[in-house]
């Protein structure tokens, strides 16, 4: 029993809905389950909601421009969510 607990304590978590690591991502939340979410993907869903509410999108927070594909990820991204490449933090 203990070798199963230290063994849950040492798995690599990851986003259940990008699958990108802990470390790829500034924050990695739990849920219930084992079901977790990365501030990338929340940041994405917060986009929609207010895309579907008919509310404007603040493109203040997408400053960052991929240098590889040219997408505009939010400023909490640490990866392009097009084509992988990292993004320099400012």
């Amino acid at each position: 029993m203990w070798e199963n607990n230290t063994q849950e304590e040492n798995a690599v978590k990851v986003c259940s809905f990008c699958g990108k690591r802990q470390d790829q991502v500034n924050r990695l939340t739990a849920g219930s389950g084992d079901v977790n979410i990365c501030d990338e993907c929340v940041d994405l869903y917060r986009e929609h909601l207010e895309k579907e509410a008919g509310k404007p999108v603040d493109k203040v927070k997408m400053v960052q421009v991929c240098s590889t594909c040219g997408a505009h990820p939010p400023a909490s991204h640490r990866y392009c969510y097009n084509c992988g490449t990292q993004l320099i933090q400012g």
